[in-house]
């Protein structure tokens, strides 16, 4: 282990073990109340690990995880997860201690992640799954470099991939028309308007409620799915006047936006969203999922000459460059009308 403090190891160790018995609330108690009663002590020596961890590169590594996993407790469940699955796949390939790992051992797995699907018939990775997975390695291995197990993040030696920015995926003014006669229930095309008129996250809907929507501005004040930061998201007439209609029809005494068509009539979970979308695309030529409304949403906002920091706003984009890679091009139907005035 690299130059780690000695209590710095031993609050590890102490949180590593405790972590099957207490919530992390306690955790979180216990720990400081560690660092208080060690701010005086002198400490020369100490084991790396813990006994019965030092017996094999897989218990090693397996400290090394779990141990990200309850001190990075300010990260979504989902973006642990994402980080947990990526090491563990690093792991089943280069089979070597975390601590140990270097850039060649990094450019090895990468190389084997993007044709990994090769072998079975499928296709190589697309480069920016590949500079996803290259990212989830990036932050745990600078996790690593902070706790000081090691000396420095041996992703940040290899080269992302180039990626090819493709044409954004949306639907035309006609596709839109499309999915609200394939609505076959008012839950349904509520759905369908409330989704193009908010260009929400599908994560971000389920956790709306009845009373959250001010139906005299359609304003819905929501927590962001990606920032934790609160948004407003905004519901013009045509979507309000559906989700309107939808709610007087239901039964239940649920306070969710949405629910089940049928009893027990629980909230709809963004699975659920994406089903009904899905189910309402059905005979349609294109793809149909829910964030290509939000995608269609940013569009037409480009399209009619929004100011890319407003865009970014609406959207709830942390990083304007995102915005801009997504944003900033401008649709076939935006460039033919531009000729069209032009010629």
């Amino acid at each position: 282990m690299y130059n780690a403090s000695i209590k710095t190891e031993i609050i590890n160790n102490i949180i590593f073990e405790m972590s099957g018995y207490v919530d992390n609330t306690t955790l979180d108690i216990m720990q400081k109340v560690i660092e208080k009663q060690l701010v005086a002590v002198n400490m020369e020596e100490i084991t790396n690990l813990p006994a019965e961890i030092r017996t094999s590169t897989e218990e090693q590594n397996r400290y090394y995880i779990s141990l990200m996993m309850i001190k990075k407790k300010n990260l979504r469940p989902e973006t642990k997860a994402q980080y947990r699955d990526a090491i563990m796949r690093l792991t089943s390939v280069i089979e070597k201690p975390l601590n140990k790992m270097d850039e060649i051992d990094i450019d090895s797995y990468l190389d084997w992640y993007e044709k990994r699907n090769v072998a079975a018939g499928g296709k190589k990775n697309q480069a920016s799954t590949c500079n996803n997975e290259r990212r989830y390695l990036s932050a745990f291995f600078t996790w690593m470099r902070k706790e000081k197990f090691m000396s420095y993040n041996p992703v940040e030696a290899t080269e992302p991939m180039k990626e090819v920015i493709k044409p954004i995926d949306y639907f035309r003014p006609a596709q839109i028309e499309q999915l609200r006669e394939g609505c076959v229930s008012l839950r349904d095309r509520a759905i369908i308007e409330v989704l193009r008129s908010t260009g929400a996250r599908v994560g971000e809907i389920p956790q709306i409620n009845i009373d959250h929507v001010d139906w005299a501005t359609g304003d819905i004040m929501i927590m962001s799915e990606k920032s934790y930061k609160y948004r407003l998201l905004y519901l013009d007439e045509v979507a309000r006047y559906h989700l309107k209609k939808y709610l007087d029809s239901r039964t239940d005494d649920n306070e969710a936006l949405f629910v089940w068509d049928k009893a027990p009539y629980n909230r709809l979970k963004k699975s659920g969203i994406r089903n009904a979308m899905k189910e309402v695309g059905k005979n349609m030529d294109c793809k149909v999922y829910p964030h290509k409304l939000r995608k269609t949403l940013g569009v037409n906002l480009k399209d009619k000459g929004t100011d890319i920091g407003i865009i970014q706003e609406v959207m709830g984009h942390a990083n304007p460059t995102v915005t801009s890679r997504y944003y900033a091009q401008i649709s076939p139907e935006a460039m033919r009308d531009v000729r069209r005035r032009t010629a």
